[in-house]
């Protein structure tokens, strides 16, 4: 059975193999890791306090963290604020949301173990020198259909967030990293892995490109793909994730990174990918910040969805229908009317990210991002329907035909079109009225090779390739047909747990 599929393009090819006389250094570990993400770093320290020598391979000049949040299914911090999760009703929510297309095996490994690998977090991260001060993402979608629960972590006042980035997972990589270092961990970076190495049956090693050449790590207990994902690569989206291609932002970093290199290593040794397409992580973060749940309109002027809705599906929406953007539509009672729903609804790019004890939207915030909207142009205003369509560039007549029929159906309380709750149905007809531009974004393609819950990749027939595993978002698995935003920030989640039990099964094996 093969494992590379005959319409993909040129991006299967396999490199030519690096001239044995071109290696001018060769070391050796228990471990090699492929990558210095939350995941690549997560299981570089668990493997080190195992007592296995780990070197990692670092393709961007530093090690690399996103986002903020870290989503998993408990901690003994959670458990301290009073929240609980089933881990019973959050598989079979997953597994439905996934379109019964993920593994549930990895499904279940993460709920069984993540809740460990958050305290092992939590018990570094607290302590000097990072002391940075765990909480709990409380800005959660709160509609019965695609509801979100508590269990995102993020992690303030640590030395990266003092730095001034984003509060969360850089503290969490800068602290393992840190860790890792103290128990021996060899960090190479701008060292992108070109080749993995076999003899026999079992791969051996990787070799490196680094500033002064080749590079050959032999890792007598396994190499570790923890390569990112695809969106950096368009080639590899056209032909395993093509809605990725359709966004008109694309967000994944570090830039130059994240071009599909651990995929293609694992296929070339032998692996198989998960079949396509591919899910993403597709937030409606493109332009303007915020969007809320009132009235969407296209560039024709018409509606086209229930805006009562997440953040994944709000950007398929758009993408279903090649939108590169769509127009969110508030009036004069906004600062009314938008406090109202977050109670009903919610979540990111609603509400505001906000700690439980914290307040989340507020008017006075409301009317700073909205001036801020007007200057930077993505928010635009007027004192009739006629002159907001001109200004957002759509058919008048279709907009405020679009607009009447709205009001009407929050008139009657009864949504025929789309079916939006009808407490969430508010009239749009006070000046003065405001679009918000806002489209889909890509932050990561989260599809990969096939693996067993050792992390073991697998090839077409489910049998390993021995000595090669693979963690984050270039493993496979976890997602099927979509990114399940049940608790946020879950591949993070996922990336911390795999990579934490993959570096104890190392040690094990």
């Amino acid at each position: 059975m093969s494992n590379i599929d005959p319409r993909w393009g040129s991006w299967t090819k396999k490199s030519d193999p690096v001239p044995p006389e071109s290696i001018r250094q060769e070391l050796t570990c228990d471990v090699a890791i492929l990558g210095a993400g939350i995941a690549g770093v997560t299981c570089a320290l668990r493997a080190a306090q195992c007592g296995l020598s780990v070197i990692v391979l670092e393709k961007a000049a530093k090690w690399s963290a996103r986002g903020g949040n870290i989503g998993v299914i408990g901690s003994s911090f959670m458990d301290s604020q009073g929240y609980r999760n089933d881990p019973q009703a959050v598989a079979r929510e997953w597994i439905a949301r996934c379109g019964n297309r993920c593994d549930e095996e990895l499904v279940w490994l993460y709920l069984n173990r993540s809740r460990e690998a958050m305290d092992w977090l939590i018990g570094i991260l607290t302590q000097p020198p990072y002391a940075a001060r765990p909480e709990l993402q409380a800005c959660l979608y709160r509609g019965e259909t695609y509801y979100e629960i508590y269990g995102s972590h993020r992690f303030f006042d640590g030395p990266m967030a003092k730095k001034g980035m984003r509060p969360g997972a850089a503290d969490a990589v800068y602290a393992m990293v840190t860790e890792a270092e103290k128990l021996g961990v060899h960090f190479l970076y701008n060292t992108p892995a070109v080749e993995l190495c076999k003899e026999g049956d079992r791969i051996q090693a990787a070799i490196g490109k680094g500033p002064g050449g080749y590079i050959r790590i032999r890792a007598a207990k396994g190499v570790v793909l923890a390569t990112g994902d695809i969106g950096g690569s368009p080639e590899m989206c056209a032909d395993l994730a093509p809605l990725a291609n359709r966004c008109g932002v694309n967000l994944y970093t570090p830039k130059g990174c994240n071009t599909g290199d651990g995929h293609r290593l694992g296929l070339w040794a032998g692996g198989a990918l998960e079949d396509g397409p591919f899910p993403m992580i597709l937030h409606p973060q493109a332009y303007f910040y915020a969007n809320y749940c009132f009235l969407f309109v296209d560039d024709r002027g018409e509606r086209f969805m229930n805006e009562d809705n997440y953040i994944q599906g709000k950007g398929i929406a758009m993408l279903r229908r090649n939108m590169r953007y769509a127009w969110s539509i508030l009036d004069g009672k906004w600062r009314q009317t938008i406090p109202r729903t977050i109670p009903l609804g919610g979540g990111i790019f609603w509400d505001l990210d906000h700690a439980p004890d914290a307040p989340g939207f507020t008017p006075e915030i409301g009317e700073k991002m909205l001036r801020q909207g007007l200057q930077s142009g993505l928010v635009v205003t007027a004192d009739t329907p006629e002159d907001l369509a001109d200004a957002m560039g759509v058919p008048t007549d279709a907009f405020v035909r679009t607009l009447q029929q709205y009001n009407a159906c929050a008139g009657t309380g009864c949504d025929r079109q789309f079916g939006k709750r009808k407490e969430l149905l508010f009239s749009l007809d006070q000046p003065p009225y405001y679009g918000l531009k806002f489209g889909p974004a890509v932050l990561a393609v989260v599809g990969g090779l096939k693996v067993g819950t050792d992390m073991g990749v697998r090839d077409a027939s489910g049998n390993p390739v021995d000595g090669l595993y693979a963690i984050g978002n270039a493993a496979g698995g976890r997602y099927g047909v979509d990114y399940p935003m049940l608790i946020p920030g879950n591949s993070h989640g996922t990336a911390l747990t795999f990579g934490y039990v993959l570096g104890e099964l190392l040690a094990q094996g």
